[in-house]
């Protein structure tokens, strides 16, 4: 009885050892994961970026082969470049613009 005792023993033993070790081995893989998943944001802060107004004479407007918009101060030569969606949305805009001016115009 005793002998049949510590046959089960040891197996159980080996059963927590090897179940310990895939714990601990998955839960830091699992940890590993979320940590570089959220290490970005919860690391870096929004930029708050300060709304500035400029004249039209004082800077250059340029698109880049990718639709990129280019703001390029004249003083300077300092540029900012704005995704293609932007882009479109301003050259819209000053398409509007234009063509409302030449509607009333012809009128």
């Amino acid at each position: 009885m005793k002998n049949l005792l510590n046959k089960i023993s040891e197996k159980l033993k080996l059963i927590f050892k090897s179940t310990f070790i895939y714990v601990v081995i998955l839960s830091s893989a699992a940890a590993s994961f979320f940590i570089g998943m959220y290490y970005q944001r919860i690391n870096t802060k929004p930029k708050k970026y300060q709304i500035t107004n400029v004249l039209k004479k004082d800077v250059v407007l340029a698109v880049d082969e990718n639709s990129n918009l280019i703001i390029i101060e004249k003083s300077t030569g300092d540029y900012t470049i704005f995704q293609d969606s932007v882009g479109k949305s301003i050259f819209n805009i000053y398409a509007n613009k234009i063509l409302t001016q030449n509607n009333y115009t012809t009128k």
